[in-house]
């Protein structure tokens, strides 16, 4: 039998898909109960450094090739804890993981509450970020995850809203702030949503997205992995 008809034969080894775990930082000292936003100096609270150690213990044995994080103080120290357990993994800071761009930051939060914190709807600046525009940084943080790390496991650390926006565009959901907002559970902090991709770029949309809150106390999400839906999830 000539050699490439041998080769014909054998069966495709299929590829591994990439998956991307994308983490909420956890909970930051923040006293005067203020959207913190970009400003600097926050820190994770006590609190936060606890939720760190048990979201780190869900990730600790797997198979992580590396971590990004959002360059915000809060997602290093996040990030740092995380990969206390993979000591030889690299992990990166990238500004498509940071926190939105808003003049409402530093405002106390009741502010926001007036306008269900609808900050994208009601911006006070012209360099506010849009919801589209922290949509496409997502969406490039992504394409360059999977090109960079094909059949991987990777690690990102960023805010909730770039979480929910990853979350809803992910799941075919419009980008409009009522997919970010209730009656959508918003995502915890410390939780995890994990996207499965193809081995295929051409595909944009992941096999599976999947949430878990390991701090939570509430819902089967707390207990587990859930698999979300075009609907995404309840509250």
């Amino acid at each position: 039998m000539p050699k490439s008809a041998q080769q014909s034969e054998e069966p495709q080894q299929e590829q591994a898909p990439t998956i991307l775990y994308i983490v909420r930082h956890t909970d930051v000292h923040n006293p005067q109960d203020i959207l913190y936003g970009r400003l600097p100096r926050f820190r994770l609270s006590t609190e936060g450094l606890h939720q760190d150690e048990v979201t780190a213990s869900v990730l600790s044995e797997e198979p992580v090739s590396v971590f990004y994080t959002s360059p915000r103080l809060r997602a290093r120290q996040t990030t740092r804890i995380l990969a206390m357990p993979h000591p030889d993994v690299p992990v990166h800071v990238t500004r498509l993981l940071d926190e939105v761009l808003t003049a409402w930051q530093g405002r106390p939060h009741v502010d926001l509450e007036a306008h269900s914190f609808n900050f994208y709807a009601n911006r006070l600046a012209p360099s506010d970020e849009t919801l589209e525009q922290v949509w496409q940084r997502v969406q490039r943080f992504v394409r360059r995850a999977r090109k960079r790390h094909p059949g991987e496991m990777v690690v990102a650390v960023t805010h909730g809203d770039p979480v929910m926006l990853t979350r809803a565009g992910y799941l075919g959901m419009p980008i409009t702030i009522e997919s970010l907002r209730r009656p959508n559970l918003y995502v915890g902090k410390g939780s995890l949503t994990r996207l499965t991709f193809p081995a295929d770029l051409r595909q944009t949309y992941p096999l599976s997205v999947e949430y878990y809150d390991p701090n939570s106390q509430d819902g089967p999400w707390s207990h587990g992995w859930v698999k979300l839906g075009s609907e995404g999830l309840k509250v």
